[in-house]
């Protein structure tokens, strides 16, 4: 029986448990694989990719998943659909998400504030990105879509290979670069 001194078990009101988070992440990319891929057997593709960049920090999983869902829309879906609006908020959720947890242990607690301020960074982002989804709709006969499609691929896997090949300097100091 313990009297006074500290709990046995730290107060952690305010706090999420990381693996709920990675289990977000993850519901997040396999609803919005759900969606682009309407049904198919190939849906197992971005379940099993989802599921594994959730659980194992990989940006190379992470871009996969992303890639999944990014072409899969641009195949299975037609020109002018309104879940469009829906998978762009998904997908940057996603992309967030992905990134937080690259840097994250696998167990852990992160503060509720810490994501407010990342949900207070997605409606930045969505703030943009939005509008864009909006102007898209509204030229929806302008033509294939394929050449966005294929400039977002290339902007994604260079942004990855960008993340490859920086260094940190310091390994005592992480995230700081120069």
């Amino acid at each position: 029986m313990r009297r006074g001194g500290t709990p046995a078990v730290p107060d952690r009101s305010g706090l999420v448990p990381l693996w709920a988070l990675r289990c977000a992440t993850a519901l997040i990319a396999v609803l919005l694989g759900a969606v682009v891929w309407n049904g198919s057997a190939w849906i197992i593709l971005p379940v099993v990719a989802a599921a594994a960049a959730a659980v194992l920090p990989s940006i190379g999983l992470a871009a996969l998943t992303l890639l999944l869902l990014v072409v899969a829309y641009a195949v299975n879906m037609p020109a002018g659909s309104p879940w469009l609006l829906v998978f762009v908020a998904g997908l940057h959720t996603v992309f967030i998400l992905y990134l937080l947890l690259l840097h994250l242990p696998l167990r852990g607690w992160i503060s509720g504030a810490a994501l407010r301020e990342l949900g207070g960074s997605l409606l930045r982002i969505q703030a943009v990105a939005q509008p864009v989804a909006v102007l898209a709709l509204l030229v929806d006969d302008a033509g294939s879509s394929l050449p966005a499609v294929v400039a977002g691929v290339a902007a994604l896997v260079g942004w990855c290979l960008w993340l490859v090949g920086r260094r940190d300097p310091d390994p005592k100091t992480p995230g700081q670069h120069s």
